[in-house]
């Protein structure tokens, strides 16, 4: 069985008190969910790269149809401070050993 997506959020996190905001939950989904197209529309600051990255790791991690969620996640990014804030905040989580590669 799945670790329930706002736990895992909280371990990815490395915060047990951080809970995902309700459109992380909506945009996660549940074990079953197929991967869709989502508009994501919430202000700077409020999760986004979190929400999306996120969602597809715990999918790619827990998925009972593979099939229905991407292998690999490309995150395009606008410019190079964006960049390496995302690549601290992932580090800086609990991730499965490989669970991200970056091609240098």
């Amino acid at each position: 069985m799945p670790l329930p997506y706002p736990r895992f959020f909280q371990v990815a996190s490395d915060d047990p008190g951080r809970t995902p905001y309700s459109y992380q939950e909506r945009l996660a989904g549940d074990a079953s969910t197929p991967c869709t197209s989502l508009l994501i529309d919430v202000p700077t600051g409020m999760g986004k790269t979190a929400a999306a990255v996120l969602a597809w790791l715990w999918h790619h991690l827990n998925d009972e149809a593979p099939s229905t969620w991407p292998r690999r996640l490309v995150y395009c990014l606008p410019m190079r401070t964006v960049v390496e804030q995302t690549e601290e905040f992932f580090r800086a989580g609990n991730f499965p050993e490989g669970a991200f590669h970056a091609e240098q």
